[in-house]
């Protein structure tokens, strides 16, 4: 009885070993930031091939640490260190959450295949004489040891792992009145979201967003008997995950108006976009 009881006991111990790559690993608790930080930024180093670094949100707000008896937790964006620290590194900043238990998951794999991506897709774009403001590559979230610096991009892109999202800023609409600028932005997104299907997936996993600079709507409201105004700067109108449906090529003008939401995006603002 002693010794299966010896033997479970080690079994438990080993099972608490397991670390971030899934080979057997002691489990420490961190006591501080820079402890946890140099640790969470070495495994993805080692990983991936490349230094990386701790990122705010876009919102300025830090990421979060913590800590306690028995364990550390991480939740944050990280960037590749070989990216901006400007403005424009919003489009490199990948969650990842981490914990002292071993548990490891990040969106920073994109990163490996975010070049050969981005030479893709813009050839494509580009040839077909589809206008964009910029290309955001996202990836999913996948356990850290999935993908490494010896995969392939073959491999990568057949994985649907990551997304392509394609910004297209459009002029603002003339009409103000919420029907008929919506009849308006419908009339421009329709062929571009056929198109961008026809071209994108479902090799590439594309995601399309529609925005404008200033969104404004005028309408009267006879419960309150007054003239009412809706106004937003850097404003998404629509957000279409084109792997979502396999019908883009029969929606029509209205099947579009209905996905007109118009929301204030403020990050869009941080970046310099040639028009």
């Amino acid at each position: 009885m002693k010794v299966i009881k010896n033997l479970i006991s080690s079994v438990l111990i080993m099972t608490c070993f397991t670390g971030c790559f899934g080979e057997v690993k002691r489990i420490k608790v961190y006591k501080n930031r820079a402890e946890f930080e140099k640790f969470i930024l070495q495994s993805l180093e080692e990983q991936y091939g490349m230094e990386f670094v701790v990122e705010k949100y876009v919102t300025g707000r830090d990421p979060l640490f913590h800590f306690e008896r028995g364990y550390s937790g991480f939740t944050g964006n990280v960037r590749p260190a070989s990216s901006s620290s400007g403005n424009e590194n919003v489009l490199h900043r990948y969650y990842t959450v981490c914990n002292s238990r071993g548990d490891f998951v990040t969106h920073a794999h994109v990163s490996l295949f975010e070049k050969q991506l981005r030479a893709d897709v813009e050839k494509i774009l580009n040839d077909n004489g589809i206008k964009y403001s910029f290309l955001e590559f996202r990836g999913m979230s996948r356990n850290l040891s999935k993908w490494s610096k010896d995969s392939t991009y073959e491999e990568y892109k057949a994985s649907k792992d990551y997304e392509s999202w394609i910004y297209i800023k459009l002029p603002q609409a003339k009409s103000k009145a919420p029907d008929l600028s919506s009849k308006e932005y419908a009339e421009v997104i329709l062929p571009i979201v056929k198109k961008l299907y026809t071209l994108l997936e479902p090799e590439y996993n594309p995601t399309v967003v529609f925005y404008v600079d200033e969104y404004k709507t005028e309408w009267y409201n006879p419960y309150k008997e007054q003239a009412q105004t809706f106004e937003a700067k850097n404003c998404e109108i629509v957000l279409l995950d084109l792997s979502k449906f396999n019908n883009y090529l029969d929606w029509t003008e209205h099947d579009i108006e209905v996905e007109i939401h118009p929301v204030e995006v403020e990050w869009l603002e941080l970046l310099e976009l040639d028009d």
